[in-house]
This record gives C-alpha cells, sequence and structure tokens, in this order.
C-alpha cells in the first residue's frame, strides 16, 4: 500500500486528540493547506482557530472531523 505525502502530514483530529492540542499548532480545514490556521486557544470543550484568512472560529471537540492537522510551518515558508 502507497501512502502520499500529503497524507503523512495532513490527518482527521478526533475528538479525543483535539483535546490535546495547544496554542500554536496548525491545523486545515478539509485536508486543504490552503484553508489553514493556528490554534489561538483552548477549553475543556473546544478549541479557537485563527484561520489564516483572518476568521477566527471556536469548534467543539466532538465537531473536529472537518479539521486536519498539519505541519508546525505552512509549506512554503
Amino acid at each position: 500500500m502507497r501512502i502520499s505525502r500529503t497524507a503523512l502530514w495532513r490527518r482527521i483530529v478526533t475528538a479525543a486528540e483535539s483535546k490535546n492540542l495547544e496554542k500554536g499548532n496548525r491545523v486545515c480545514w478539509r485536508g486543504d493547506a490552503a484553508d489553514s490556521g493556528t490554534i489561538s486557544g483552548t477549553s475543556w470543550d473546544a478549541v479557537t482557530i485563527a484561520w489564516d484568512n483572518g476568521q477566527v472560529t471556536t469548534v467543539h471537540h466532538g465537531d473536529m472531523r472537518e479539521i486536519h492537522s498539519t505541519p508546525a510551518k505552512p509549506k512554503g515558508v
């Protein structure tokens, strides 16, 4: 089985894993690196994401299906 290089650095964040995210972790929406953001806050029930497009969103841990983890720095930087 062959795994693409992008699959190695982008993967879905589970509810349990989202509870361990820390301020500064990088994430993206539906695996799209062009739609990335940074965890700007955490609480017992949610994380706050500051998206690179200027939007800020709070996502509950159970709703993290569309969020993927990414490398610490955006590609190309």
